[in-house]
């Protein structure tokens, strides 16, 4: 019979387990973002540590073990914003929507337009083949979780009647869209970052696009202005 043991709850690590596992981790990221993950070994990432290989796998059961807690670590940012989705939504009303989305907006292009999402996306783009079920789970975790966070807080405010009726994950989908996607996509594709200004604008525009296409309040006021009333 195996018996398997546990630290006892409240316990803490010994430091020096800490900072070695955290300097395997460190290497391990830095390689598998400059090499990829087929380019990055075992030994490599000991040697960037300054480690032996033998101490690699004391902290870790193997390399994609490495790769798969790198992965989850970027996509906790993710986590954090769609888990403050609920709340933000609630506090949307006819006064301030057109301000709320805007900051909603700009938070998220921010937060999708940086450094370390371009670098796990380019990454995980060129090791999908290697880890199909990786890059899907990145997806659900990161952007699914965030759009399926914006789906729930736009079928309030339609509720609301704040926005015009529609299908709430399409529109959260041309949300993140219109705030993000085109940055984005040049930055994956071409590795070239916007400034800070530039990606605020385009954020602030795609709100105004969205808002002119789902806000009730713009879309009443124009229908009365085309009728002339």
């Amino acid at each position: 019979m195996s018996v398997t043991s546990k630290r006892p709850r409240g316990a803490r690590l010994d430091p020096r387990i800490v900072r070695t596992r955290a300097a395997v981790s460190a290497a391990g990221h830095a390689l598998f973002l400059s090499r990829g993950y087929a380019g990055t070994t075992v030994e490599d990432i000991a040697s960037h540590a300054g480690l032996t290989k033998r101490t690699v796998y004391n902290n870790f059961p193997d390399k994609e073990a490495l790769f798969r807690q790198f992965i989850a670590e970027v996509t906790s940012y993710a986590d954090a914003f769609a888990e403050g989705l609920a709340a933000e939504f609630t506090g949307m009303t006819a006064a301030n929507l057109d301000t709320s989305l805007q900051g909603l907006g700009e938070r998220l292009a921010r937060g999708i337009v940086r450094k370390e999402v371009i670098a796990i996306r380019r990454l995980l783009i060129g090791e999908a083949r290697e880890f199909p079920s990786l890059a899907r789970e990145y997806f659900d975790r990161a952007p699914g979780q965030v759009l399926e966070g914006l789906a729930a807080g736009f079928r309030r405010l339609q509720r609301a009647g704040l926005l015009q009726p529609a299908d709430a994950r399409r529109a959260a989908a041309q949300f993140a869209y219109l705030v993000a996607g085109e940055p984005l996509d040049r930055a994956v594709l071409v590795g070239a970052i916007p400034d800070r200004r530039q990606i605020l604008a385009i954020a602030r525009a795609g709100v105004e696009t969205f808002l002119a296409r789902y806000g009730t309040a713009r879309r009443a006021s124009g229908f009365r202005l085309r009728q002339g009333c």
